[in-house]
């Protein structure tokens, strides 16, 4: 399938899912050279057709209707140290950032789906989005964990392909839920 596709296809799953405002989330995946298709800035993430997506070469220059995500430099730094990452997700993930916002205990294991899609998950601090720090960041964290929440701004996921780093983010969103209720439950009683 055209990758083009793919990143429509998992932007409105992201959209779709609650996982992301209209305009907000990027994902990308690693072309056959040294480039990488990336969803585009401003645009509307449910709404996105093959045109929309973004040829983007690791050396910064582009192509495309619009500008490539603000958190390119993310995505290009994550493929150039990493050969193995085919694919990246990064959505704005509503209850896993309240949960690693509040610090909450999070463990992979204590849910099926998390269990299998994920080993780990790093944490990255609040740094400004778009910025080289967060860029930074994010690629060491993935360096031990494919999937990184960003405190206060959701979180990243890597992957040999587009939908199994899809499948993780969402993943660990349901588990965030179930730490959520758990959490509250064990308050009432």
């Amino acid at each position: 399938m055209d990758p083009r596709e793919l990143l429509c296809d998992v932007m409105k799953t992201l959209h779709d899912r609650g996982l992301l405002n209209v305009k907000g989330g990027n994902a990308s995946i690693r072309g056959k050279g040294n480039y990488m298709w990336i969803t585009p800035s401003k645009e509307p993430k449910h709404r996105l057709c093959p045109d929309d997506i973004i040829l983007m070469y690791f050396d910064g220059r582009y192509f495309g209707h619009s500008p490539p995500s603000i958190e390119s430099k993310m995505h290009l730094y994550i493929y150039k140290t990493y050969s193995w990452v085919n694919a990246v997700v990064h959505a704005h993930s509503p209850l896993t950032t309240l949960v690693f916002d509040l610090g909450l205990d999070v463990n992979v294991s204590d849910f099926v789906e998390s269990m299998v899609s994920m080993p780990c998950v790093g944490v990255v601090d609040r740094l400004p989005p778009g910025s080289d720090e967060l860029a930074r960041s994010v690629r060491d964290a993935v360096g031990k964990c494919p999937v990184v929440a960003l405190r206060g701004h959701g979180v990243v996921s890597v992957s040999k392909d587009i939908y199994s780093a899809l499948n993780a983010v969402e993943a660990l969103e349901d588990l965030s839920k179930a730490i959520l209720f758990k959490n509250t439950f064990r308050k009432l009683t």
